[in-house]
């Protein structure tokens, strides 16, 4: 990966912070990333945070259930 593939890369706060108010609690996102239980999230190749990989795919695991 290249450092311009880094720029581009949405994160997985980026992605919560665009959709937050239909989102669950970060920290509940975060721990389902962290379990390798949130599809369209990867692991960031530095250890820290996460990459999406699908948006619509993990916005929808991330939506809060009323």
């Amino acid at each position: 990966m290249t450092s311009l593939d880094l720029l581009n890369t949405k994160t997985l706060m980026a992605l919560w912070g665009e959709h937050k108010h239909g989102c669950r609690p970060i920290g509940d996102i975060v721990t389902d990333a962290r379990a390798g239980n949130l599809p369209g999230i990867e692991p960031l190749e530095s250890g820290f945070g996460f990459r999406v990989t699908d948006e619509a795919v993990a916005l929808k695991a991330m939506r809060r259930v009323d």
